[in-house]
């Protein structure tokens, strides 16, 4: 949808415009224009905010009385397309949902100072590549068939489940779409859950399409962010592939968003600003009357919800692509098996993991937890070590020849000592639990002539080690790969045949309204990842839970039927998606300021009817970075206007300026 700036009506030197500034500011800001400059509503400008220079946009002409010696001007128009109206609206109604100031929202349209014009000495004249013959797959009958539904949502809004398989080349059909927009002028952002996915994709869609795809996410350098905003923003880029920022982009001529792993949790933004991009991308396809495609093998129950009431169109790729064949998932009871204290890969496993080296197949161990052990104790005295900072044990680290305790929350980190600094006993630490740093150390010892490699979310952000490792995996130099859910994210390996995981059950702990649901879909995609060429996959899950509906379910492909047991528990229990969730979390350095504030607001609570508020209470991890944390959990009809009570709740009773309030709508974790 092309910027629609041109149907308002220019504003002239002399006037008085609105600006909104890309800072947190709590309203916008009026500005005189000087003489001999022209704006439109949606021009980006530079204008003066205290004492420093701010991006800001024009949101229309102001009628707001300032004296004339408190009045600053603009200085100047950024060389960049206006915003479109449909942009403008969304970036007020993602700060209105998320109750966040609009300025924020406003820095991530901008990408930080990526706005700015390239310095000449980047912007040093470069031959463009030449256009690569388009190296388009053959697609089934089915794929076809779900390609031609989708390229017909073209042309106006709608959301789409393309609900497939694992290995069913999704991939492959949401392609066609993207390539329908493209030859109709228009630009396609294709969103994925972790950047650590496009080392991958990239040169797969640059074979697809003939040329590089644009990419946007947290690893690019300050040069490389400019120079795709621009292109962006200018309608040079036809493809965007990016993590959950790029939602926010000011495209030029977006024709269609495709959202890839929709189900995943990272889509959720936990700081700053906080929004989940799955949901925000539907709303932005909505206000600027484009199609939005919602991808998964394991999509979430809010998308199931939305598709089984007709809100969500339904493609579907029951079958893998090719002579694929779904891997057999077998069930390991740890309660049978021998394993003592220190081993963490049983028998069954050992023996198939033996059987896929000899015929020149691959293996993946995997455990979804980081660093060598999860906690470090003292057998002498008991003493456990813990973060000074946050209340979460210290992991402890193996790797690149360091021995370090580390905290996972606030990056925390000392040498691991070597007597107990409670009792000065020498010698009697223990390491409890496996980490997958202590796995790899076992795999090594139990295979010693196979080719190892770990890939943990530890590398995700070193995009050129994952790469490394991703094409030795997919070169068939890896024998075994030992990873966490970063291997279960859309990574196809043809020589992989046995998946081992080690502790199916860990994120059935916890009691998360989510956990079940996540349990499934993680050791779903992780089984997915093998047997996805000719050869047959076999998933062997090691479980003290055999007996779990999750574990079931697994082993059956019979994701329908616990979908239809969570959606009814959901119902039964009015939460999400047939209730409405929210947050509210007091934090501060003072842990007795943040008990008397945390109080004072829970005298205030509104009276009205649907609503509930539980706490205040100890958030679930009391102390996170050196700030004591309480919360209150807001429940609420489906249909209700939560904001709205939220923000009748703290006018009512604001909580000082040293206390950080903390608000999440639709809250993901409970963390």
């Amino acid at each position: 949808m092309k910027s629609d700036s041109s149907t308002y009506t220019p504003i002239k030197g002399g006037s008085l415009v609105e600006v909104l500034t890309a800072q947190a500011a709590p309203k916008p800001f009026t500005y005189a224009m000087p003489e001999g400059l022209e704006v439109l509503r949606g021009q980006l400008v530079n204008v003066p905010l205290g004492t420093k220079k701010s991006y800001g946009v024009v949101l229309g002409a102001s009628h707001e009385t300032i004296p004339a010696n408190k009045l600053k001007s603009i200085y100047s128009v950024v060389d960049a397309p206006p915003l479109s109206g449909a942009m403008l609206d969304f970036i007020l109604w993602v700060a209105d949902y998320c109750m966040a100031p609009a300025g924020n929202i406003l820095a991530m349209v901008l990408g930080g100072e990526s706005a700015q014009k390239t310095p000449k000495k980047e912007r040093a004249a470069k031959k463009e590549p030449e256009a690569q013959p388009v190296q388009k797959p053959t697609l089934s009958a089915e794929q076809n068939k779900a390609a031609g539904t989708l390229i017909k949502s073209l042309g106006s809004f709608s959301v789409t489940l393309l609900d497939g398989v694992t290995g069913s080349g999704k991939t492959e059909t949401f392609c066609e779409a993207i390539a329908a927009a493209m030859k109709q002028g228009q630009q396609s952002l294709l969103m994925l859950p972790e950047i650590s996915l496009t080392t991958q994709i990239f040169s797969r869609l640059a074979a697809r399409f003939g040329q590089a795809p644009v990419l946007w996410h947290s690893g690019l350098t300050p040069a490389q962010r400019r120079k795709a905003w621009q292109a962006i923003a200018h309608g040079k880029a036809p493809l965007v592939i990016g993590a959950r920022s790029a939602l926010f982009l000011p495209f030029q001529n977006l024709g269609l968003i495709v959202v890839d792993e929709e189900h995943d949790g990272s889509y959720k933004q936990e700081e700053g600003v906080i929004y989940h991009a799955r949901d925000m991308a539907v709303m932005r396809g909505k206000m600027q009357n484009i199609p939005v495609i919602l991808s998964s093998a394991t999509p979430s129950l809010e998308t199931i919800v939305n598709m089984k009431a007709g809100r969500y169109g339904h493609v579907t790729l029951p079958q893998r692509h090719g002579e694929a064949k779904p891997p057999s998932i077998h069930l390991i009871d740890l309660r049978e098996e021998k394993l003592t204290s220190k081993n963490f890969i049983s028998p069954s496993l050992q023996t198939a993991i033996h059987a896929a080296i000899g015929r020149g197949e691959q293996a993946l161990l995997f455990l979804n937890r980081r660093g060598y052990a999860p906690l470090t104790l003292c057998r002498a005295c008991g003493y456990r070590f813990q973060c000074p900072s946050c209340s979460s044990w210290l992991v402890e680290h193996r790797q690149d020849g360091k021995h370090r305790l580390i905290c996972h929350h606030c990056d925390y980190a000392c040498t691991y000592p070597r007597a107990c600094p409670s009792c000065k006993a020498e010698d009697k630490l223990a390491a409890c639990g496996p980490g997958i740093e202590r796995l790899a150390e076992e795999a090594k010892k139990l295979f010693p002539n196979a080719r190892h490699a770990i890939l943990a979310s530890d590398t995700q952000n070193n995009l050129n080690e994952v790469q490394r490792i991703v094409d030795a995996m997919a070169n068939s130099e890896i024998d075994i790969l030992i990873g966490t859910q970063i291997v279960a994210k859309g990574y196809h390996f043809p020589k992989l045949t046995v998946v081992g995981v080690i502790d199916a059950d860990l994120g059935l702990q916890g009691g998360d309204l989510r956990a079940a649901e996540r349990t499934f879909q993680l050791l779903y995609q992780v089984a997915g990842r093998s047997g996805r060429s000719d050869d047959k996959g076999h998933v062997y899950l090691q479980t003290t839970q055999p007996q779990h509906a999750v574990m079931q379910n697994l082993t059956k492909h019979n994701r329908d039927g616990l979908i239809d047991v969570l959606i009814k528990e959901r119902e039964k229990f009015h939460m999400p998606p047939f209730a409405r969730l929210a947050t509210l979390t007091l934090s501060g350095t003072n842990h007795a300021a943040i008990t008397n504030a945390a109080n004072d607001l829970a005298r205030h609570i509104p009276v009205q009817n649907g609503f509930k508020v539980l706490g205040p209470a100890p958030a679930p991890m009391p102390l996170l970075r050196g700030r004591h944390r309480q919360r209150f959990l807001i429940q609420s009809p489906k249909s209700s206007k939560i904001q709205a009570f939220l923000r009748d709740w703290l006018s009512a009773a604001k909580p000082p300026k040293s206390i950080r309030l903390h608000i999440d709508i639709d809250p993901q974790s409970f963390v």
